[in-house]
């Protein structure tokens, strides 16, 4: 069997994991492919067959830049090794606009998608969560334990296990910087005190290789030595044992099916030609957005506003009383290093999450502009050494979201317009349920020694999250083109599955791209099983 996969980013190589186990299918990977440029990656190379301490000071400067302020959004873009390669334009953002404030730089072009520049969280879903799905987490179990064993893994057995099991091998976590250690030891201190007041404090579960990390402080920048998961480590793996073929720099244009076999057009960035492929099955990774809109244009969806549900961000910045000794990020790691569950329910389906981040220095480049004076240095120092940045989440069913609409595209070869629009909902109760985490979080502030800077918590702005989908959500009896199956078919289509969030039923706030590599992985694993029955 013949199997096409649209995109290379996280859903993507859920897919190809589970196609890659069977000898019997061959699989091509058809994506745009945006690359880092080569100075910064020869740059990367270099810094990754020698230690930290022989690092070349001009290698250093070019890939270590952290963020660059947003004109739209409160929170900055991050950059990867420097560069803006994992949000720039290669394509897939022409014919692409937003209004009101919503994030438009919310489809990546880049090889391995968003995972190039992600967090690494990597948490299940709570059992509750399916409550809502048309299956349950033990449908899905084996396909989370199986991205577990192929993708690096750290965390350790806490009190977030009550909802987000450990499945898997998992390394140790890296020591953790003052702060977070600090906040933890008053957690274990505290703890039923905490957990009255509906607070529960664990580690971070993460996709990276933690017993190898050397602690040199640039993992929200790109870590040297790929120590964090990006989903084009699974695809340089697959390529290089020669299990799939990959074919970059191409924009895909249309899918369809002939007679039940399924095709994709698409557009050659080279040469500006449209080509058609084909396969026995298709399966479309290209992120949620991307996807919905390659579906529109595919099915002509020029009529109609699709609603994405979105787990909304909010920016929640905490005080410690005591500030750390050293106002540094080497000797540590600087990725998420603590969490904060808000559950408003016994068995976890209502409930907030947020990532607590130790000193790094996009927190400098963020401060007010006149603590960057001299005469206010001291100043802005002080407050840096007790703060840590908590990005929290909250479920889709207390978000607005936002609304996407496609125009056709302007010509032969283009891919259809999209505007990007506010719900017609407003976030009264987001901001409702937002107050009701800050209030708790307050009660427990002189138990943890970590205070919410309470003018200064701030909702995001739609899209700002990158945690949204659920534009085509999977039904057991699915409506025509509303919905897709459970293996992410949408009518007429009966070989072409969509394997990315598009298909959530719902996005709750826990960590995100695990249990989207889950769902393409057990979407592809049923389908090979369906086949072979």
């Amino acid at each position: 069997m013949k199997v096409l996969i649209v995109g290379a980013g996280p859903a993507a190589a859920g897919v190809a994991l589970a196609l890659t186990a069977n000898s019997d299918v061959t699989v091509q990977v058809l994506d745009i492919g945006g690359r880092l440029e080569p100075e910064n990656d020869e740059a990367r190379e270099r810094m990754s067959k020698a230690v930290p301490e022989d690092w070349a000071v001009d290698d250093f400067r070019a890939i270590s830049l952290t963020t660059v302020a947003s004109k739209q959004h409160r929170i900055p873009e991050k950059r990867n090794f420097g560069s803006d390669f994992p949000f720039r334009n290669f394509g897939q953002l022409d014919g692409l606009r937003s209004e009101g404030g919503v994030n438009s730089r919310v489809i990546s072009g880049a090889y391995g998608g968003f995972s190039n520049t992600w967090g690494a969280q990597a948490m299940v879903f709570s059992g509750a969560t399916f409550d809502d799905w048309p299956f349950t987490r033990s449908d899905i179990e084996t396909d989370y334990r199986a991205i577990l064993r192929a993708i690096p893994y750290s965390g350790e057995v806490d009190d977030l296990a009550e909802y987000f099991p450990l499945w898997g091998s998992a390394d140790p976590l890296p020591h953790l910087s003052e702060g977070p250690e600090r906040v933890l030891n008053k957690y274990e201190r505290n703890r039923l005190r905490v957990r009255r007041q509906g607070v529960i404090l664990g580690k971070a579960r993460l996709a990276f290789k933690g017993r190898d990390c050397v602690s040199c402080g640039l993992c929200m920048t790109g870590c040297p030595y790929s120590f964090v998961y990006s989903a084009s480590q699974t695809f340089d793996d697959l390529v290089r044992r020669r299990r799939i073929a990959y074919t970059g720099g191409y924009v895909a244009l249309r899918l369809g099916e002939d007679e039940g076999r399924p095709f994709v057009a698409a557009r050659s960035l080279a040469t500006g030609n449209t080509e058609t492929f084909r396969a026995d099955k298709v399966f479309v990774a290209s992120g949620a957005l991307g996807t919905t809109r390659l579906v529109a244009q595919s099915l002509g969806m020029w009529s109609r506003r699709i609603h994405m549900q979105e787990s909304a961000q909010f920016l929640m910045p905490l005080l410690a009383l005591k500030g750390i000794k050293d106002l540094t990020q080497e000797g540590t790691f600087t990725l998420n290093q603590f969490n904060v569950v808000v559950p408003f329910d016994e068995v976890g389906h209502d409930l907030v999450q947020i990532h607590g981040y130790p000193f790094n220095t996009a927190m400098t480049d963020a401060l007010p502009a006149f603590l960057t004076l001299p005469v206010f240095r001291d100043l802005g120092a002080m407050l840096l050494r007790r703060l840590t940045v908590g990005l929290g989440y909250l479920p889709s069913w207390w978000s607005a979201g936002f609304d996407v609409s496609f125009e056709r595209p302007g010509g032969e070869g283009q891919v259809a317009g999209a505007t990007l629009l506010p719900s017609t909902g407003d976030d009264y109760l987001a901001r409702q349920k937002l107050r009701a985490v800050t209030r708790r979080l307050v009660m427990v502030a002189p138990l943890l020694g970590l205070f919410p800077v309470v003018p200064q918590i701030s909702l995001s702005a739609p899209g700002k999250s990158y945690h949204f989908g659920g534009s085509f959500p999977h039904s057991r009896t699915p409506k025509q083109s509303e919905q897709s199956d459970l293996v992410g078919r949408l009518h007429p289509w009966r070989n072409i599955h969509l394997a990315d969030a598009s298909v959530f039923p719902t996005v709750p706030a826990t960590t995100f791209t695990l249990s989207i590599m889950a769902n393409a992985h057990r979407i592809a694993r049923s389908v090979l099983e369906d086949d072979r029955g």
